[in-house]
């Protein structure tokens, strides 16, 4: 309500010193967005060049390619944007890379070229792309209000921001001398333009409510003037690096959806990292993070460990991915080491049946001795040079088979041994690539680690 966003204006007690220093960055911020002429694309577009993509970076007439996906903030900017880059970037043969968020460009631009300042990087064009489908609302705070004017009011709007208790209506005239340093402290600055704003816009005393008047007899000229400087103090301050710190959301949740929100996201985190990403609900999490961004208790940190909780589907995937080429690694270099490991049994079973095929030809030989003294008495021993034959031809199979099996395992050997060969080679590739795999996980786990268990 307005009586509470009033006293969390008056409560406000930190260092003005503070406050300056932030109008200051925000305003150089505000004057570089401007000089950018943001026209918004439709879904699945892509592009080169400024305002969405360097050029003439690294090299005099390289122009860097942008495309975007169809996903949107609530501030109307795209959340799936890429970088690609120049040609003269790309080697050869060409192959178009693309980096799908900030952290990509920042680790390719720090490992390639690490005399170049990340900062003045991304300063050289604009991350940020508007949709045609939503109208950004940060363009639509900054045609509200001009660079110059808003930048009188930011400091006392952000300390707004950082307080977001709520307070009654009757403890403001308790603050009221706070407020009236606050004005002295601000008035050399702020006199002019203030009283510039106060001529030409309707004054604001008629909008504040009436039950608030019995409580500021002692200040009652020094309230009239935190009403009527109201409007510029609430204004949203653009910021140049993510869409998340100025959204308006178009409606705003009440308590008990949002504790109801709160409750289901601590219990989506109460699961480790990869079963979070694996479930179905991994989309949700982004989604209910975002609902409860918009309960203005939360601190600081949970407002930093809940952007985090954003980024979980989509650092979801990159962990899936990693860990599916690990088990595809896993699975090569297990099929090579069984493959290693089967040539010695082989080799044995070679030596074996080539034993066994010389004890056969020993047995041949023999056979075919006996069957010459057989032939010198074949009258007499007819009936059994019958039974030594059918013995020889028993033996005469089992030689083929042996010798069948024999010529079949010598040919699969020199096989073996070429895919093994072939193996060894590609080995080195697939431990580097398991490797860094590895490492990937290890570091997406270690971002996200922290967010195991966190409750709100």
């Amino acid at each position: 309500t307005l009586s509470s966003v009033l006293c969390s204006g008056l409560h406000e007690k930190e260092p003005l010193e503070d406050d300056f220093t932030i109008v200051s960055n925000a305003c150089k911020d505000v004057k570089k967005e401007n000089n950018f002429d943001l026209q918004p694309v439709p879904p699945f577009s892509s592009g080169e060049g400024l305002p969405y993509a360097p050029e003439g970076w690294p090299n005099p007439g390289d122009v860097w390619g942008w495309k975007v996906a169809k996903r949107t903030n609530k501030a109307g900017y795209f959340t799936d944007r890429s970088l690609s880059l120049p040609r003269s970037l790309q080697g050869f043969p060409h192959k178009t890379k693309d980096f799908r968020s900030k952290a990509d460009v920042k680790r390719y631009v720090e490992s390639n070229f690490p005399d170049m300042k990340i900062e003045a990087f991304f300063a050289s064009f604009y991350w940020q792309v508007p949709s045609t489908d939503q109208t950004p609302i940060k363009a639509i705070a900054i045609q509200s209000f001009p660079a110059e004017e808003a930048t009188d009011e930011i400091g006392t709007q952000r300390k707004l921001k950082r307080k977001t208790q709520r307070l009654p209506v009757e403890d403001a005239t308790e603050e009221i001398g706070t407020q009236r340093k606050l004005k002295q402290k601000t008035q050399r600055k702020t006199q002019r333009k203030t009283q510039s704003r106060s001529r030409s816009r309707p004054t604001k005393k008629s909008f504040r409510p009436n039950h608030i008047h019995p409580h500021l007899t002692p200040d009652q000229g020094d309230f009239d003037d935190y009403l009527d400087n109201l409007e510029d103090m609430l204004v949203i301050v653009p910021h140049p690096e993510t869409t998340s710190d100025y959204v308006i959301p178009s409606t705003f949740l009440d308590n008990e959806t949002i504790e109801c929100c709160k409750k289901k996201l601590s219990s989506l985190l109460a699961m480790d990292f990869p079963s979070l990403v694996s479930c179905s609900d991994v989309v949700e999490v982004a989604t209910l993070a975002s609902q409860v961004r918009e309960d203005p208790s939360l601190s600081i940190d949970q407002l930093v460990k809940l952007k985090l909780v954003e980024q979980v589907p989509l650092a979801g995937e990159a962990f899936l991915e990693a860990k599916g080429n690990i088990e595809e690694a896993d699975r090569f270099l297990a099929d090579l080491e069984a493959k290693k490991l089967k040539v010695p049994s082989l080799k044995n079973e070679y030596n074996e049946i080539k034993e066994k095929v010389a004890k056969r030809e020993t047995e041949i030989n023999k056979t075919t001795q006996a069957i010459q003294k057989i032939d010198d008495q074949i009258r007499q021993l007819q009936s059994k040079r019958n039974e030594i034959s059918s013995s020889l031809e028993t033996l005469q199979k089992s030689k083929d088979e042996l010798t069948s099996r024999l010529t079949n395992v010598a040919n699969s050997i020199p096989t073996l041994v070429h895919e093994i060969q072939l193996g060894l080679c590609q080995k080195p590739k697939w431990e580097l690539r398991r490797a860094n795999n590895v490492r990937r996980v290890a570091e997406i786990q270690d971002k996200f680690i922290t967010l195991r268990g966190l409750t709100f």
